[in-house]
This record gives structure tokens, sequence and C-alpha cells, in this order.
């Protein structure tokens, strides 16, 4: 379950859904249920951030933090990194987008109907 988490000051539910349903048809080209993809918005305090000593201020930036397979090489990363950055636009420019991976292993991923759970629903209906 690829996980798309931005931090942005920008808070406009139009642009979070927006930029979603572009990400989720990335993925679904990639092969992946767009039931499985999940974007998560953070809003974010332009003060709050700081580029070593100095605070991010000036145009709206993002902060995109994103949990995909092990299994993904650079050459997939460093694709859907260029796509995150140009959907993220034109209200946050393309140098002001920062975005990292975190590789996890698929089966240690649990959603709310993954068999993984079965055996908790087991146990609490005795």
């Amino acid at each position: 379950m690829p996980t798309t988490t931005i931090e942005t000051p920008v808070d406009d539910v139009r642009y979070h859904r927006r930029v979603a349903k572009e990400l989720s048809f990335w993925w679904r080209r990639e092969g992946v249920d767009v039931n499985h993809v999940i974007t998560r918005f953070v809003p974010l305090a332009g003060e709050r951030v700081y580029s070593g000593p100095f605070p991010l201020s000036g145009p709206p930036y993002a902060l995109v933090h994103c949990v995909v397979s092990a299994e993904r090489d650079g050459a997939f990363k460093r694709g859907y990194a260029r796509h995150v950055r140009s959907v993220l636009g034109p209200e946050v420019p393309p140098d002001r987008v920062f975005v990292s991976f975190q590789p996890t292993d698929p089966t240690d991923h649990f959603t709310p109907g993954s068999a993984a759970w079965a055996d908790d629903l087991v146990e609490e209906h005795r």
C-alpha cells in the first residue's frame, strides 16, 4: 500500500483532492489498485520549518515522504518524485518540493482487510 504524506502550508481541500487524484492515477498506471493508495496532507506553518538556520519563507513548499515497497528501484522512485513535483504545481513551485522515500517490506503493511487481522477477529469473537 503506497503511502504519500505531503506536508505543506497550502491548505485547500480542492488542491488536496486534485493532487490525490493525480497521484492515485499514476499508481494505477503502475498496476496498483487505487483503493490501496494513500495520500495524506499535513498542514505545516512556514515559520516552523528551517533550511539550516533559515526559515523556509517565501513561496509555498512541500515536504513529501513516500512509503513504497523495498522492491521499487531508483528509476521508479525518481519517476514518482518527478510526478509528485509536477502535480504539486503550480501552487508549489518545483524547486520548493522535497521528496524522500522509505522502502518497506509489503508484508509488514497491514490494512483493515488484510489476512493478518483474521486471527485477531477470530479471537475477539470467542
